[in-house]
């Protein structure tokens, strides 16, 4: 593995989860992410678009960290 596709897998997942905090803050319904609580989504909003955006590029970094012989 390289070393800057660790970094930016690393740097994708600290986005992933910092627009998962904003989401969390922006839902009405503050019990949402409660363990005990079962929703099978959240509220679309801007912050739900943009957690699944990033959630995309943490998929595509974490890939390119392990196939780094084809990237």
């Amino acid at each position: 593995m390289r070393v800057q596709n660790i970094i930016e897998a690393e740097v994708e997942a600290e986005r992933f989860l910092y627009k998962l905090q904003q989401l969390k803050k922006s839902q009405t319904n503050g019990e949402i992410f409660k363990v005990d609580i079962k929703r099978d989504f959240t509220e679309p909003s801007k912050e739900s678009a943009s957690l699944r955006r990033s959630s995309l590029d943490l998929t595509r970094s974490l890939a390119k960290m392990r196939n780094d012989d084809i990237y």
